[in-house]
């Protein structure tokens, strides 16, 4: 079976380089294994493309480096659907690194697979002065799917990052390509579990994440544009799943416990509260129904 291992990145010309040695190093201690690296260039105007080729004339395995002039992750990751000939597909960011065992184990995972999984993994801090956002390092494997209702209980949208995916090829064929509109990774796992097909947490699955965000100030502008997207996905699945817009439900009971309380009661170290997820979930909701970009509206 053959794996691609996708990095989309955009004008990272100074830090592109240790997110794909730790990716050939992964590839290299899972041999023997037939892998490709898949690099997409997402409209770069710096110097990132033709580091990206220097750094492939010395790595072991081949890498595929395509452009994408459309901005935006999801516009970068279908283009690597079409670009990437493996039958596994690994996706992450280029500010991540991946653990070395990481392939090997994606691997191991996928052997076991009797259908098609949306399957992620842990998402430890690279960095530990960087704000712990963007993060998730739950040491149980879980797993969600329709069958069980999970989306009556849990906000599904916490279950993955898109920095740390593996799936197989087959599954776009099943769900369709990212979409770009919404331009957020929770999408597929939307889709997939809309689809019938389940949602895996496998935390042997590892990436270090180095965010770079130090500054409050920065966490706030994050977590604005996630809110946004996260309003887009749910003006655009109200109507296929409702349970998966329960997340406002909880959001308006907690902003009455924080009008009660006087404080932020979610992140007061970047201070931004329920009622500001509450706010632009609603303007990434508007967004979505006027057709009007979402991801650049922070």
């Amino acid at each position: 079976m053959k794996l691609s291992v996708i990095v989309c990145t955009r004008n990272r010309a100074q830090a592109i380089i240790p997110c794909l040695d730790s990716i050939a190093s992964s590839l290299a201690l899972a041999k023997p294994v037939d892998a490709e690296i898949v690099v997409v260039d997402n409209a770069s105007e710096d110097s990132t493309p033709e580091i990206i080729r220097a750094w492939s004339a010395t790595c072991d395995f081949p890498v595929n480096l395509v452009r994408e002039e459309r901005k935006g992750i999801c516009n970068a990751r279908n283009r690597a659907i079409r670009a990437a000939r493996g039958e596994l597909l690994i996706w992450t960011d280029d500010d991540c690194r991946l653990d070395e065992s990481y392939v090997r184990n994606a691997i191991s995972h996928d052997e076991q697979d009797e259908g098609p999984v949306l399957r992620g993994g842990r998402v430890e801090l690279g960095d530990p002065t960087d704000l712990p956002l963007t993060i998730k390092t739950d040491s149980l494997p879980r797993r969600w799917s329709s069958a069980m209702r999970s989306a009556r209980n849990e906000c599904l949208g916490n279950c993955l990052l898109g920095c740390n995916m593996t799936v197989r090829r087959s599954l776009f064929e099943t769900v369709g390509p990212f979409d770009a509109r919404t331009d957020d990774d929770i999408d597929l796992v939307y889709r997939c579990y809309v689809a019938t097909i389940p949602i895996e947490y496998a935390p042997d699955l590892a990436v270090f994440h180095f965010h770079g965000r130090k500054d409050p100030a920065h966490g706030h502008k994050l977590f604005r544009s996630y809110m946004l997207q996260m309003g887009a996905l749910y003006a655009k699945f109200v109507l296929q799943d409702a349970d998966l817009c329960r997340p406002i439900l909880w959001d308006l009971r907690n902003a009455a416990r924080e009008l009660v309380a006087r404080k932020n009661l979610f992140l007061p170290q970047i201070g931004f509260s329920h009622k500001h997820r509450l706010y632009y979930n609603a303007l990434g909701a508007l967004k979505y129904w006027l057709r009007q970009p979402v991801s650049n509206s922070a």
